[in-house]
C-alpha cells in the first residue's frame, strides 16, 4: 500500500473518530444536563419551545388544556412561565405531537397525581399528529420523562410540519375522548 492511500485511510478514520465524539458529547451533555446551542432537544428541561409528553386522556380536556407534573418534577413546573410554547406529544398508543399550545399561567398547586399544572391555550389546534421521526427527531420517551426543551430551528420545523395538516374536526376529538375516557 502506498503512502497516498494510508493516508486517506487514516484521513477517513479521524472522521469517523471526530462523529463518533461530537455524538458522545451531545449524549454526554443531555445527562449531565449541561447547555448546548448545538443540541437539539433536552430531557426534563425547560426553554421558549418544549415539548409535553401527555396521557391520551387529554382529549378529554381539549378545550381546556392544562400540562400536569409529579411530585418530583416541580422545579420543573416553577420554572415554566407564560409565553413559553409546549407542544404536546400524545403517548402510547398515539405516540405523536399534535399541536402546539402557548403557556398562560404561573405553576398552580393542587391535589392528586399531578399537584403542579399550568394553564395553556391552544396556538396550533389538535391536528392529526407528526410522529418524532417524522422530524428526525431521535426521541424515545423514558420513564420520569415529562419535558423536553426544543431547539427553536427544530421547533419552527414542527411548526411548518403541524401546519400542513388540517384541525382534527369535532366528531374525531369526541371518538378520541371516548376512546380515552379517564
Amino acid at each position: 500500500m502506498d503512502e497516498n492511500n494510508k493516508i486517506e485511510q487514516l484521513e477517513h478514520k479521524v472522521e469517523k473518530l471526530t462523529e463518533q465524539v461530537l455524538r458522545l458529547q451531545k449524549q454526554m451533555l443531555t445527562i449531565t444536563g449541561e447547555k448546548d446551542a448545538n443540541l437539539i432537544w433536552k430531557r426534563n428541561a425547560t426553554d421558549e419551545f418544549m415539548i409535553k409528553l401527555v396521557y391520551p386522556g387529554i382529549f378529554n380536556y381539549i378545550n381546556n388544556p392544562t400540562a400536569g407534573f409529579p411530585k418530583n418534577r416541580k422545579k420543573i413546573a416553577q420554572e415554566l412561565k407564560p409565553g413559553q410554547y409546549m407542544f404536546l406529544y400524545v403517548t402510547s398508543p398515539e405516540k405523536k405531537i399534535i399541536g402546539l399550545t402557548k403557556v398562560v399561567s404561573e405553576m398552580n398547586v393542587t391535589e392528586g397525581r399531578w399537584p403542579y399544572s399550568v394553564d395553556l391555550e391552544w396556538v396550533i389546534n389538535p391536528k392529526p399528529g407528526v410522529k418524532f421521526s417524522d422530524v428526525g427527531l431521535d426521541i424515545r420517551p423514558r420513564p420520569g420523562d415529562t419535558l423536553y426543551a426544543l431547539s427553536e430551528e427544530k421547533a419552527q420545523e414542527l411548526i411548518d410540519t403541524l401546519n400542513k395538516q388540517i384541525d382534527l374536526d369535532q366528531s374525531t376529538l369526541d371518538y378520541l375522548a371516548g376512546k380515552y375516557k379517564e
